[in-house]
């Protein structure tokens, strides 16, 4: 796989996280601003799933999001 070095460089560059992942149990979840998968811990530096550094300035704010399960 080839990527350019803009996007290689995007990966690298912070991004706010702005969204959580509220479950039916109460317990919510951070979302990666690229990928959008939940992450595994809130404050990592930066995403398990597509490697995009994490910017959690304001996560104090986040949108939450209820989860809703597939039909």
């Amino acid at each position: 796989m080839n990527i350019t070095v803009e996007e290689a460089v995007s990966y690298r560059t912070p991004l706010r996280v702005t969204e959580a992942l509220l479950l039916p149990n109460g317990e919510s979840f951070p979302r990666c601003p690229r990928c959008k998968v939940t992450l595994d811990r809130t404050y990592q530096r930066y995403c398990d799933r597509c490697g995009q550094c994490l910017d959690w300035r304001g996560f104090g704010k986040a949108k939450v999001i209820r989860w809703k399960a597939r039909e």
